[in-house]
């Protein structure tokens, strides 16, 4: 298995909340970026809360989570989706992210490895025909379920 970067500034998020809202604000700047006409719509995954266990059998009884956010992406007639997988990669770079082209995952795709250990990534789908998929996970934090943290179902591009 590869070795994935190790966060340099690690930031454990307080709650779902600021682990939400951190990871809005990476959905929101990537998408402002991307083609116009181009959103994030996470309607087909509105199940739970958007917490998951950090381990696959939790012992503890107050076991640590992380929030994962998936999101299909909709793009302009036309758009070439390689070249937006590979302009994500740049763009999170130039936010000073570590970015890895992944082996085990349908190519081409790329992860983004923030300072704050929050990661991205963007991938392309068996179907070269159905545009790629972004997903969205935080760090994982103390257990502070405060229930369902209010999350956008569509992302748009923000005026401008």
């Amino acid at each position: 298995m590869e070795q994935v970067p190790t966060p340099t500034s690690p930031v454990v998020p307080s709650s779902q909340r600021e682990a939400q809202d951190t990871i809005n604000r990476y959905l929101v700047q990537t998408v402002n970026a991307l083609p116009r006409g181009t959103s994030l719509d996470g309607t087909r995954y509105a199940i739970g809360n958007g917490t998951s266990f950090c381990e696959d059998d939790p012992t503890a009884d107050d076991p640590p989570v992380k929030v994962t956010d998936w999101r299909d992406m909709t793009f302009p007639p036309g758009t070439n989706y390689g070249a937006v997988i590979a302009q994500v990669g740049e763009l999170w770079k130039s936010w000073g992210w570590q970015v890895l082209e992944r082996n085990g995952f349908d190519k081409p795709n790329r992860f983004g490895y923030a300072p704050d250990g929050y990661i991205l990534q963007i991938g392309s789908r068996p179907d070269p025909s159905q545009p790629p998929s972004l997903i969205a996970s935080s760090p994982c934090f103390p257990q502070s379920r405060e229930g369902d943290v209010e999350k956008s179902l569509v992302i748009e591009q923000s005026a401008g």
